[in-house]
């Protein structure tokens, strides 16, 4: 996350909108759209991409902070807080530190964005682990009806 964050703004532009131009020409498999139809719908879909890659970065930042602490503490409220004070507070440094690279500006919605994507993170880790749980106890019970 620091190496995108540390991309000076015209790099992070271009990632963005080389990602936007092939989800565009995914689209356009049928080669329905003129080139200037597909300037149009790239500059709609950019700014989307790049609110959903900084959510799920932070997603999946969620998830392995959240693994990471409960490592050291297995209590499901403080696996969520500690995570979240984590994850939250590294997405307001993250903005901070943009502000000190040329191109770029901190926002608050991003960090909003990535704490929504930290806190998803956060209740996919705990839903897989619950899940694991009961299929690991259904198993050892089947095992002992063996």
């Amino acid at each position: 996350m620091f190496w995108f964050s540390n991309q000076q703004g015209i790099g992070s532009s271009s990632t963005s909108k080389k990602v936007s131009e092939i989800i565009v020409n995914i689209i356009d498999i049928n080669k329905q759209y003129s080139d200037t139809q597909k300037e149009e719908i790239i500059e709609v879909v950019e700014p989307i991409i790049r609110k959903l890659a900084h959510y799920t970065f932070y997603a999946i930042g969620g998830i392995l902070i959240a693994n990471c602490v409960y490592q050291f503490c297995s209590k499901e409220k403080r696996v969520i807080a500690f995570s979240a004070i984590i994850g939250i507070a590294y997405a307001a440094s993250d903005e901070i530190h943009q502000l000190m690279v040329p191109g770029r500006s901190g926002n608050i919605k991003d960090i909003m964005i990535d704490s929504i994507g930290v806190l998803t993170g956060i209740a996919l880790f705990l839903l897989v682990k619950e899940i694991i749980k009961i299929m690991l106890a259904k198993f050892k019970k089947a095992k002992e009806v063996e």
